[in-house]
């Protein structure tokens, strides 16, 4: 798993190469191109969150309680979800009202453990 909260490069996601590139465009998409998105990036920072196929879900039972609360946000109110690959998809998540974000990037089919579900 991993969590990034800047504008990522290439070598900072662990993903399958065509995965990544999907992420990539996704990310630039709205914006136009990457210098304007790097610069809303740097006035409103989001956070992407990385599950992988090799992931168990005993890492998510480590995280602290704010970065478990995002992941269950953004996997069960995402304000839209996009397939980036066969295996893999995108939710997103807006946070407040300037646009912030969390992206959570999941194997399809992939669950929440029971212990991070919101009681």
């Amino acid at each position: 798993m991993q969590l990034v909260n800047h504008w990522p490069n290439e070598s900072d996601i662990s993903l399958p190469e065509e995965v990544k590139q999907a992420l990539l465009a996704h990310l630039i998409e709205p914006f136009g191109d990457q210098e304007s998105a790097k610069t809303f990036w740097q006035e409103y920072p989001s956070m992407i969150i990385v599950i992988t196929e090799n992931d168990t879900n005993d890492p998510l039972l480590l995280l602290d309680d704010e970065i478990q609360h995002q992941i269950e946000f953004a996997h069960n109110h995402p304000e839209y979800k996009e397939h980036l690959s066969t295996n893999y998809i995108i939710k997103l998540s807006i946070t407040n009202d300037e646009g912030n974000g969390v992206y959570l990037i999941a194997p399809v089919g992939f669950e929440l453990p029971n212990s991070i579900k919101v009681k």
